[in-house]
């Protein structure tokens, strides 16, 4: 069973909106892929992606076909806009409600990093910092290293509930690279992840609370400011 506060199809329904309405990866009536090969991409079960795609159903952005398969309905957006326009506005002021709600929560949580983390946990951190500069200076997408760099985080602070809360953080994580692309802001994005994931990461490793405290404070903040930018 996933540990999750929030319902893990929810987490993947709204994956598969973001492919359909930021993404543009798949527009009005495309077809999108069986549930098997979902499964595989977004890294869950078929049964969690059977549950997501009800969901999309119920709200009228997918439709299935008997014999067909699963198709992206003619106008996926309820309102009428211009495709997706009220969704990406909506995805926006979600995002940085995120952001506030990881304000409060991850400068806190890195703290008890620099406090209980192995030395092990404090290299795994330091690795996806370099991997997702690597990245970022090549002009490579970099979501799933910087998603795994929080993630790695969360796990280092020794505290279970923190670490229910993943799934959830790591959606946080990859909506606001996503959005920000969305937005126009990526480049600033990338600009901020460069320079704040490093100062984390070297007082992380110097076992620094207040100063790995303050540099994910900077980060979060930051994040909220380009994004309203």
């Amino acid at each position: 069973m996933e540990k999750s506060f929030i319902p893990i199809s929810e987490i993947i329904a709204n994956q598969i909106s973001d492919m359909i309405f930021i993404e543009k990866k798949y527009k009005p009536l495309d077809k999108i892929p069986n549930e098997k090969i979902l499964a595989e991409e977004l890294g869950v079960s078929r049964t969690t992606i059977r549950e997501a795609v009800k969901m999309l159903v119920a709200n009228d952005i997918l439709t299935i076909e008997r014999g067909r398969g699963t198709f992206v309905t003619s106008n996926p957006d309820k309102q009428n806009d211009p495709f997706g326009i009220s969704y990406l506005k909506d995805k926006k002021n979600l995002v940085l409600n995120w952001f506030e709600m990881r304000l409060i929560l991850e400068p806190a949580s890195v703290r008890l990093v620099a406090e209980r983390a192995s030395n092990e946990e404090i290299q795994e951190i330091v690795k996806y910092e370099k991997e997702t500069a690597e990245l970022i200076k090549s002009g490579k997408p970099y979501s799933e290293t910087d998603k795994k760099f929080h993630s790695a985080i969360a796990k280092a602070t020794h505290n279970k509930v923190i670490e229910l809360m993943l799934p959830a953080i790591e959606a946080a994580v990859k909506d606001a690279i996503i959005t920000a692309a969305y937005a126009g802001t990526d480049k600033l994005s990338a600009e901020n992840a460069l320079l704040n994931h490093r100062l984390i990461a070297d007082f992380i490793e110097k076992r620094d609370a207040d100063g790995a405290a303050l540099a994910m404070y900077c980060h979060i903040k930051r994040g909220i400011t380009d994004l309203e930018s």
